[in-house]
């Protein structure tokens, strides 16, 4: 026993290790403070209403009307409890907090178990988890909220360990280790970061089989692959009913084909909007971020807040400067760069040159892959290969995400240098060029930016000095007599604002020279046995800590927590929300309009929304938010500023038939202000006289327009033709909401003839069914985006529920899915006792 503890107590030490160091790096909670996340925050009101039928009556709802009219509630609030690996991710965060040390700590952890399956020493493994963990865009989405792709990311280390583990050492457990890393991987629900490092694992396979092949060695490579892709389908089944639900509604989601007619210019494709999904490409000159944070000015942030930057700038240009932003690349705004450490980035220049492995080129390809793909908009040629081209490519925004990629394999190539050097002075003394060459490629350049910074960058974008010219013209026609005088200031504006840009890149750049410098000079005195291993491997463990934390401070600090109380403040209800919830019905939507209202999630937490916050909304609500929300909203917003009266105010809302007919009853355009009363609202559903034939989706949208959808649905007959000569003389009746539950509609009506009745509801054709009295009809698309459905006469119950197959057959697979993660889990445990 105490053998098996001493052998065992390197990683015990590593474990307490990582978790000291997680909470000390987030050490506010210890005084129960928390951090404000936007995206996490933006999930709390998504989730509100889903949340809520939960706890009251104990189901599960797969959709909900609190944004957008109405969605499937899929990638909001899935429902894992047939998923094994669920379970497992709750056991190894150990209990941390969930929102941050949890996450920093599942960082260390999961690069530790990939260093150690590329047999690294244990102590170099360390210290190669904490330049991976502490990576600054691995911080930078824990204060943005992005917690799930933050966990996804930390497994990616685990599953390629697992992989490694089936082509070098054991089939078997290498296979089921794959299996659970991926599977848990997977269920953190995070499918772009998955999709990346299917990519890099493609990537790998592929070197492998090179491999294989010059070493003769093909059936061993056989093996090993079919056993991985065996694992690989094992991993999905537990998942499967969050990937088939997802795969599902994508195809109606803004990441599947439009309906609408292709423009002359475009490119008919089944994703997203190029422009949308490339919208924030890194600008090639941001690549050095890897090792000089602030090459393109670092984060979108006042100037003002570093004082050095200020300092450099004139007096009369201080104030004017100091409000700018630093940074200045070519994507609307950053929160930060993808910083991998100065001295990480030497040691993998050291890995690219005196690492000879069979790990080696899928490491390198997987860097510059990485590159290319982040790169988007700005390469141009490969960007359109991919997104027009590659399977479920273009399904994906914010492609600068492909850096995770580079995050991963630099220190990962980085540590496998460092261990040749270690273990083998003597490489380098036989090719000093290389280390020489090593360091030029990054102390060199370092320094060289350094010196002639102006040579390399021009500090300013293109669509930032468009703006200022143009503000400089402005002024010129408006003081025409005084034009020197104003080209003299923004002349003087453009050169101090490049000024103190310049010293933003200056000081970083000669930071990480130094650090460069001090961690290559370590690893010469080791070389020229100056130094004694162990100090260099602890040397060089704490500078690359001390190098990556600061840089980590400067985006996620102590200062960026706040109390609970405070956090929770954001979802406090209004004036405006409590007149509403105590005026409102079931079916009431609230359309918030004193701030974007397809941008915030506060309307989704009270109310149903008409807005809301989602990156995957349904494509055709997208279709009327763009033909006619927006406009309806601008419109509102005008009138309203101008001090409208009520009967002004009730002619705009006259012509908004969009907006009518989703039954939005309240329009908030003040907070701490009574509600606006919309009276045009056609109600949760009513009964039309006649059909608007359309006969395609281009027709359709545009016939919401001009028809008269009080008396009329807009249905295109190539589509619903049972309704194509519907045509009733008057309407005799009445429909009304008699029962609400997200995934559960009870309407009452009573009708003397047959009638068409349309609904406030949102169309979706997976998973909701109708039913008259307990017999099942068929519900049709009208006004493009609403639910329709022809009643027989009389008096009736009409009810809708959302009965996805896909979820329904899904849980059932992934319930078989983890029973067998389970048997395999239990037979190598029964294996090895076996053995022992």
């Amino acid at each position: 026993m105490i053998e098996r503890l001493k052998s065992a107590s390197p990683y015990i030490i590593a474990i307490v290790v990582f978790a000291a160091v997680s909470i000390a790096y987030f050490s506010p909670v210890l005084q129960n403070k928390v951090l404000p996340q936007m995206d996490d925050n933006h999930a709390i009101g998504m989730a509100k209403e889903i949340k809520v039928f939960e706890e009251n009556t104990g189901d599960k709802t797969q959709w909900t009307n609190s944004m957008f009219g109405g969605m499937p509630s899929y990638q909001i609030k899935g429902d894992p409890s047939k998923n094994v690996f669920w379970y497992l991710n709750n056991f190894f965060r150990f209990g941390l907090p969930y929102h941050t040390v949890a996450i920093l700590f599942l960082y260390l952890l999961g690069f530790y178990v990939f260093m150690l399956s590329l047999k690294l020493d244990k102590w170099l493994a360390l210290i190669g988890a904490i330049a991976f963990a502490f990576g600054s865009y691995n911080l930078i989405i824990i204060i943005a909220g992005h917690i799930t792709k933050a966990y996804t990311i930390a497994l990616m280390g685990p599953v390629i360990a697992g992989i490694l583990y089936t082509y070098n050492r054991d089939i078997i457990k290498g296979g089921v280790f794959t299996a659970l890393a991926l599977g848990m991987q997977i269920a953190y629900n995070h499918v772009q970061i998955t999709y990346y490092l299917v990519l890099l694992i493609g990537i790998l396979v592929i070197t492998r089989l090179v491999y294989a092949i010059v070493n003769k060695q093909l059936p061993q490579f056989a093996k090993a692959t079919g056993v991985l892709i065996i694992a690989a389908f094992i991993s999905i089944l537990p998942n499967i009913t969050n990937l088939w639900t997802t795969y599902e509604y994508g195809a109606y989601s803004i990441r599947g084909k439009s309906d609408l007619a292709v423009s002359a210019e475009g490119k008919e494709h089944s994703g997203l909007d190029k422009d949308y999904a490339l919208g924030w490409s890194l600008e090639p000159k941001g690549t050095f971020t890897l090792m000089i944070p602030n090459v393109v000015g670092g984060a979108s942030e006042q100037i003002a807040n570093n004082k050095s930057a200020l300092e450099v700038v004139e007096n009369d240009y201080k104030e004017t400067v100091g409000g700018q932003s630093q940074y200045w690349g070519g994507r609307p705004f950053t929160s930060g760069p993808v910083y991998a450490g100065a001295i990480v980035c030497f040691l993998f220049m050291l890995g690219a040159f005196y690492y000879k492995g069979p790990d080696r080129w899928w490491l390198i390809i997987g860097t510059v892959f990485s590159f290319f793909l982040a790169w988007g908009k700005h390469f141009e040629g490969f960007t359109d290969f991919m997104f027009y081209y590659f399977p479920l490519y273009n399904k994906f925004r914010t492609v600068e995400m492909a850096m995770v990629v580079a995050s991963l394999t630099i220190p990962t190539l980085g540590f496998l240098g460092l261990r040749e050097i270690y273990n083998n002075p003597q490489l380098v003394k036989d090719d000093v060029k290389k280390f020489m060459l090593a360091f030029g490629l990054t102390g060199g350049v370092c320094l060289v930016f350094y010196l002639i910074p102006t040579t390399f960058f021009d500090f300013i974008s293109d669509a930032e000095l468009q703006g200022i010219l143009q503000q400089k013209q402005q002024y010129i026609q408006q003081n025409a007599s005084q034009a020197s005088q104003v080209n003299q200031y923004f002349d003087g504006l453009l050169y101090n604002l490049k000024l103190a840009r310049i010293q933003l890149l200056k000081a970083d750049a000669f930071r990480s020279f130094a650090f460069i410098l001090i961690g290559s000079g370590s690893i010469w005195l080791y070389i020229t046995n100056k130094l004694s291993g162990k100090y260099l491997v602890w040397g060089l463990g704490v500078l690359i800590l001390i190098d990556l934390w600061s840089v980590d401070k400067r985006y996620l600090s102590n200062d960026d927590f706040v109390s609970e109380r405070k956090l929770k403040s954001e979802f406090e209800a209004t004036p405006s929300d409590i007149a509403i919830l105590g005026m409102k019905t079931e079916g009431d939507r609230v359309f918030s309009i004193y701030r974007n209202p397809f941008n915030e999630v506060h309307t989704s937490f009270h109310h149903q929304s008409i807005g809301g916050y989602h990156g995957a909304k349904l494509r055709r609500y997208q279709d009327v938010i763009s033909r006619y929300l927006e406009s309806d909203w601008r419109t509102l917003l005008g009138v309203l500023q101008n001090k409208g009266t009520e009967l002004e105010i009730n002619r705009a809302l006259v012509n908004m038939p969009a907006l009518n007919m989703l039954n939005a009853k309240y329009i908030v355009y003040n907070p701490n202000s009574q509600p606006i009363v919309n009276a045009n609202v056609l109600g949760d559903a009513w009964f039309v006289k006649a059909i608007t034939s359309v006969n395609t989706p281009d027709d359709a949208i545009a016939a919401i327009g001009a028809t008269d959808i009080s008396k009329n649905a807009v249905v295109n007959i190539t589509e619903f033709n049972k309704v194509s000569s519907y045509n009733v003389d008057s309407i005799n009746g009445n429909i009304s909401l008699e029962k609400y539950r997200p995934n559960h509609l009870v309407y009452n009506y009573n009708s003397t003839q047959e009638q068409l009745a349309v609904f406030s509801q949102i169309y979706y054709p997976k998973g909701w069914n109708a039913y008259v009295d307990g017999e099942k009809i068929d519900i049709l698309r009208a006004n493009y985006i609403l639910r329709a459905a022809l009643l027989p006469a009389g008096n009736h119950t009409v009810e809708f529920k959302f009965e996805p197959k896909s979820y329904k057959f899904g849980q059932i697979l992934a319930g078989i899915g983890s029973v067998i993660i389970l048997l395999a889990i239990a037979y190598l445990v029964y294996m090895e006792r076996k053995k022992k």
